[in-house]
């Protein structure tokens, strides 16, 4: 009996309650895709913020430990916030809030924070102001009220010729007692940090009256730099002597294979090539890196500005991936430091030592060499 043929075909009853299903599934799957773009467009947009919040960050000089403070910062804020603060004309809006958050957070030095603020807020003109007296304080300003040991974020609400009124929101009760002494930390990106000695005078619930002295004093990031031409020994680093001796077969004993043959007449080809295009550059032996003795265009705490010596090249730069450079001054102590050479933008005669492994006590010493030798504002480049 054929088995096909006893077969009943049963086809499914079609209810309208298939229809409500059918539905059911559209509908999910359009709001499933309605989500998904919604998170991955605000992901983007979320991104898209925080670069361009970075961009101008970067662009106000702010280094890599600042940007990680506004990247907090940044991730704090609303979506809505976020649009907002990066408008150029909503920069005192950025800055009213950075100065909330700062004052809530416990994350970050108080002088770190005044220094952010210099650098985002700072106009081009007052960027490169140093801090002589009152008169280079700005109303608006954001600074650091420091006494016993601590320091409080605060700013600038009005200033005499020797006297500040000073926020008192967020600063402790302790601070604001009358004839405590103090000093005012304030910030120049171009040349560091400054305290101003004084003392509170006068205190009520709208402010602060800080009493200056007259006496400030360089902080942080300041640095200094001689003109005066100093000898200097520059040597590759290591020494070759102490360079890790490289690993060789015994050439007697390396197979001759047709695949090395090969290679080889390859290389002859190449070589017959050059010598009949007449570039006889290529056979050109570079110059080792040697030692050589130079003297100092400007030599600051932080690197050395230099021009090489006759009868040695100035394309052993590239050779050398580390130096030693090696100096003394008179009636001080001899430094070795060990650098990383390149060429400068400015004259392309002039190359550049940058100090790679200076610790915080050598370079202390070496400012306070170049300071007693009448060092001026350092520029490098």
């Amino acid at each position: 009996m054929n088995f096909i043929a006893q077969v009943v075909w049963i086809f499914p009853k079609f209810d309208t309650i298939y229809l409500f299903y059918i539905f059911l599934m559209g509908v999910a799957a359009f709001i499933y895709v309605k989500v998904m773009n919604y998170i991955q467009n605000k992901q983007t947009s979320v991104v898209n913020h925080w670069v361009e919040f970075q961009r101008f960050a970067v662009a106000r000089k702010c280094n890599q430990v600042e940007l990680n403070i506004l990247h907090a910062f940044y991730d704090h804020l609303s979506e809505e916030e976020r649009e907002i603060y990066l408008l150029p004309e909503n920069r005192n809006k950025l800055k009213n809030a950075l100065y909330r958050y700062f004052l809530k957070s416990n994350a970050n030095t108080t002088e770190k924070e005044v220094d952010l603020f210099d650098k985002l807020f700072r106009s081009g003109v007052e960027f490169k102001k140093e801090i002589l007296s009152l008169n280079e304080l700005t109303i608006g300003e954001v600074a650091a009220l420091e006494a016993d040991g601590r320091e409080e974020l605060t700013y600038v609400m009005q200033k005499t010729t020797d006297e500040l009124l000073l926020s008192v929101k967020g600063l402790s009760k302790d601070l604001l007692v009358p004839g405590k002494e103090a000093k005012l930390y304030v910030f120049r990106p171009s040349s560091g940090g400054y305290l101003l000695e004084g003392k509170v005078v006068r205190t009520n619930e709208s402010g602060v009256i800080f009493h200056f002295n007259g006496k400030i004093e360089r902080k942080g990031e300041s640095h200094l730099m001689l003109t005066d031409k100093v000898s200097i020994t520059v040597s590759p680093w290591p020494p070759p002597d102490e360079k890790k001796q490289v690993l060789e077969l015994d050439k007697n004993k390396l197979l001759l294979t047709e695949e090395n043959i090969d290679k080889q007449l390859e290389v002859l080809k190449r070589i017959a090539k050059d010598q009949k295009e007449n570039n006889e550059k290529r056979f050109d032996i570079k110059e080792t890196p040697r030692p050589f003795i130079t003297l100092s265009e400007r030599l600051s705490d932080r690197g050395i500005l230099f021009s090489f010596p006759p009868g040695t090249s100035s394309e052993i730069w590239k050779q050398q991936d580390l130096w030693e450079v090696s100096f003394s001054f008179e009636n001080g102590p001899m430094f070795h430091i060990r650098a990383k050479m390149m060429p400068t933008k400015q004259k392309s005669d002039l190359y550049l030592l940058r100090y790679v492994d200076a610790d915080e006590t050598v370079r202390k010493t070496l400012y306070e060499e170049i300071r007693k030798r009448g060092g001026i504002r350092e520029v490098l480049t």
